[in-house]
């Protein structure tokens, strides 16, 4: 946003203060608008910084610029070092300009709070381009530190400032969007006493942004009661407009017949009961009056290729299933120019499937890839990693290496153990080249200094389940590599708060069921246990499995599968790609005090 309004200055009288009475030549100048202009952030930064290292008398304000542009092009550390060579006169000179920056810089670097008491430095701006910036910064800020009613103010103020109505509907968009995911952090709703109606219409809207989001089966009552205690409400005419389009696409028809062909006896039972009661689940949300004819089908009493003729000659628009990899390899031929399907897990990679063949999994290889894609978005790029003997060790390892190695990183070493042994020093020792501390010199009780590890390494990523993961991670502090992050997929978690503490500090990408804080996820969540008590402790993520399956049914009948379109799925924000595979985005979370904290 900044980096627009700079570019935007370069060009007008307008700009987030007047430029500098004093002109450069107008060749060195004129290079770093051009730059900025083409969106060439680094080198408009580079530009900016020797604009300030030539002109000494205008080096603050260009310092600034400077330190916008590296934000703009996503370097902080060169941001920060710009803004660290700004003079504390600016404050008082360049009050407007300093606060700006200094607060896009910390909401950048994710510290709301820091950002907030940067803006508090400064009066709310009068002039239109500055308003629009302050107050945006201002949202997004207080959003960042979990206040949600005081974003919602700023975002109200922002558009007393904004003429134009496609930046009034993608500033409503972006505050829906912002409500929505403080909503699902569990962040607190309630309207501050005499809260002005807007503001209170915006807050109350949050829960039913989640709804819509999560469970649009279920949405509708919702909707309409938020509607008739805001019938003014800006929100209405436009974001619920389109609510109700996507309540409509969410939907099955009760024409449509669904097959569910899954594996509900023999050694695959129990998992393709889990993902049965999830789907079960989902479509008990639907109102009965909606509901699809479902016939469900045990492909372990009969091949699945009679299975699929059957539930086609049945009269099924639409399969769901099989679950098991070569059960999907199998129907697949079968697919071209009939009911469409949505495979529960995936073809290999070398396998083409048909038009309306469609895919989804839970693979550890895509959370392996997120995993690589964290650490290198947290400035890690070195690093060494864990895995456990076999073949899901194995293709762990090479998703994350591949990946790791394509964004530029690099993994200096990695180990494989045995899951079952319970003593992990002798591979910890040797990934991480742990050196015992040399004796102290003159010391009579012969004490030696700490032991230390190799210093090239900023993560350790341990791939296991979490019997495993909650023994490795104590023996990684005992041998004094406590201070260097921890990574994981979700295999290494299972909700058990006295067990997690030995896990304290691990950051691992997982789905809503698991970690959503949100009363939605929440609801549908103690629904399914409340339902199958005895079977959920150990196989919620196949529950929620199912529970998306379900959701996944009118999407991919193409009323919801429009490019851009995603569903915020219990187990995470679902997407079709350009091969027919659904892809899952995650969220992120740290444990705390042995439990989960989003990130």
């Amino acid at each position: 946003m900044l980096a627009c309004l700079v570019a935007s200055s370069l060009q007008t009288a307008c700009s987030l203060i007047q430029a500098p009475e004093e002109q450069q030549p107008v060749d060195a100048r004129g290079h770093v608008e051009r730059l900025v202009r083409d969106g060439k952030h680094a080198e408009a930064a580079r530009g900016f910084a020797e604009l300030a290292a030539s002109t000494p008398t205008d080096h603050d304000y260009f310092e600034l610029q400077s330190a916008d542009q590296w934000i703009a092009a996503g370097n902080l550390p060169e941001a920060s070092r710009a803004l660290e060579a700004v003079s504390p006169d600016a404050r008082a000179k360049l009050p407007i300009l300093r606060a700006l920056v200094s607060a896009e810089l910390a909401n950048a670097e994710g510290d709301g709070t820091r950002a907030l008491r940067e803006l508090d430095q400064i009066a709310a701006p009068t002039q239109a381009d500055e308003a629009k910036t302050y107050w945006w910064l201002r949202g997004k800020s207080a959003f960042l530190a979990g206040r949600p009613a005081e974003g919602v103010r700023a975002y109200v103020e922002r558009e007393h400032w904004l003429e134009d109505p496609a930046a009034i509907r993608a500033s409503r968009q972006e505050l829906y969007a912002k409500l929505t995911a403080a909503a699902e952090h569990g962040n607190p709703m309630t309207p501050p006493p005499k809260a002005d109606p807007v503001v209170a219409g915006w807050l109350a809207l949050g829960p039913v942004a989640v709804e819509l989001a999560r469970n649009p089966m279920h949405a509708s009552s919702d909707v309409n009661a938020w509607r008739q205690k805001y019938p003014q409400h800006p929100a209405t005419d436009s974001l619920l407009a389109e609510a109700h389009t996507e309540l409509a696409n969410s939907s099955t028809q009760p024409e449509q017949q669904i097959a569910l062909l899954l594996p509900l006896s023999g050694r695959a039972e129990l998992v393709g009961a889990a993902v049965r009661d999830g789907f079960i689940a989902a479509y008990l949300e639907q109102d009965s009056a909606l509901r699809p004819n479902l016939r469900i089908y045990d492909v372990a009493a009969q091949s699945v290729a009679s299975a699929y003729n059957k539930a086609v000659a049945d009269g099924a628009t639409f399969v769901v299933g099989p679950l098991t990899k070569e059960d999907v390899a199998a129907v697949a031929p079968l697919t071209s120019g009939r009911a469409p399907v949505l495979a529960l897990n995936f073809l290999g990679d070398t396998v083409a499937g048909s038009r309306n063949l469609y895919q989804f999994a839970l693979l550890p290889e895509d959370e392996a890839r997120m995993v690589a894609r964290r650490v290198v978005t947290d400035g890690r790029l070195q690093g060494v990693a864990l895995f456990p003997e076999g073949e899901w060790g194995d293709r762990v390892s090479a998703a994350f290496s591949e990946e790791l190695s394509r964004l530029g990183g690099k993994l200096l070493a990695s180990q494989r153990y045995e899951p079952q042994r319970g003593d992990y020093s002798d591979i910890i020792k040797q990934v991480l080249q742990i050196r015992p501390g040399k004796p102290i010199p003159g010391s009579r009780s012969g004490k030696s200094e700490p032991a230390t590890h190799r210093s090239d390494a900023s993560f350790i990523f341990v791939a296991g389940t979490p019997s495993a993961t909650r023994q490795i991670i104590p023996q990684l502090k005992f041998h004094y590599a406590g201070d260097v992050p921890v990574y994981a997929t979700s295999d290494a978690f299972e909700p058990d708060p006295s067990a997690n503490n030995d896990i304290d500090g691990l950051l691992f990408p997982d789905m809503p069921w698991m970690i959503g804080a949100d009363p939605v996820t929440a609801q549908i969540r103690d629904a399914v246990r409340n339902a199958w008590p005895t079977r959920t402790a150990r196989r919620d993520r196949l529950y929620a499995f199912g529970f998306d399956a379900y959701r996944l049914v009118p999407y991919l009948r193409g009323k919801g599968s429009g490019e851009g379109q995603e569903i915020a799925g219990v187990t995470g924000r679902l997407h079709l790609d350009d091969h027919n595979r659904i892809r899952r985005e995650l969220e992120w979370a740290q444990i705390k005090n042995g439990a989960p904290n989003a990130l």
